[in-house]
């Protein structure tokens, strides 16, 4: 590369999109970018370097030895880009401006929804966005502010607490115990079951009904609570579901003379937001309003 280059940082804000995606389909959508645009700022970029940069594949892009050694010098860059928006948006002063939180599906829509739809009515200035996925968002990119998660977060710059412990409880619909009745003492032989799919399936509270009933079938296997819960309001199974889901749908609470195991949820966000006053404000305002129990 030649000294007198001078590389424009959204560019290679590009080429580290793409190394990370894989493809430019994945890639351009994360920069606001079409397809078409960011392959021509791609070409752009190579032209400039003097190099190809990836290799195009049948199953994507991989990097060249040149992508390799720029990419080595672009994530330098990233972070010490990340750090800077980091440090100066937690000197941000005032209850204005925006805000990432991420949590699962289930739990955003169940459980902070209503917390943050009052937050914003009590800060009109401040607006959220809610990132209602099960994939673990970076704080250390600034992909999230604050994340909501079921397990501890790992790294020395995350400010973190327990947040809350979620009580799950073993669902049926009327019509399901109907036909096929249900023993707590037995087996399970010729129950169906409802649970976390297979990618899931170390989760306690799946280990929790292979343990109790080690001969019931599986129904349906999902990810999502959601799902679950429908498929067991319409009769296909038993499910365990969090409390604050199943107890609001027409299901009967099975008792049991164990109760599925519960999971903790946490709060964490990068140390340098911590003078963040909207921040800080949206956390004590979430504290307050979710019970310590749900």
């Amino acid at each position: 590369m030649s000294p007198s280059i001078r590389l424009d940082w959204d560019d290679v804000r590009l080429f580290l999109e793409i190394a990370r995606a894989g493809t430019l389909s994945a890639a351009a959508p994360r920069l606001g970018l079409t397809q078409p645009s960011a392959g021509r700022r791609l070409r752009a970029l190579e032209t400039l370097v003097g190099a190809s940069l990836f290799q195009r594949t049948s199953k994507g892009f991989r990097l060249t030895d040149e992508g390799e050694a720029m990419l080595l010098h672009a994530e330098r860059m990233a972070e010490d880009a990340q750090a800077l928006e980091r440090k100066l948006l937690g000197q941000a002063r005032g209850l204005e401006g925006g805000l990432r939180i991420s949590s699962s599906d289930w739990f955003s829509n169940h459980v902070l929804t209503d917390p943050l739809a009052d937050f914003t009515r009590a800060h009109p200035k401040v607006t959220i966005e809610l990132i209602a996925d099960w994939r673990m968002l970076d704080l250390e990119r600034r992909e999230a502010d604050l994340v909501l998660r079921f397990r501890p977060f790992v790294g020395p710059d995350i400010v973190q607490r327990r947040f809350t412990t979620v009580r799950y409880g073993l669902y049926a619909a009327q019509a399901y115990l109907d036909g096929h009745g249900w023993i707590e003492g037995g087996t399970g032989e010729g129950n169906r079951l409802i649970a976390m799919d297979e990618a899931l399936g170390e989760l306690a509270d799946v280990e929790w009904l292979r343990r109790r009933w080690p001969e019931a079938s599986f129904a349906l296997r999902s990810n999502s609570r959601e799902a679950q819960a429908r498929a067991c309001v319409r009769g296909a199974g038993l499910a365990v579901l969090p409390r604050v889901i199943g107890d609001a749908l027409p299901l009967v609470l099975l008792e049991v003379d164990e109760a599925p195991p519960g999971r903790e949820v946490w709060l964490g966000y990068h140390r340098d937001l911590k003078h963040l006053a909207r921040l800080r404000a949206l956390v004590d305002h979430l504290v307050a309003a979710v019970p310590d129990l749900l």
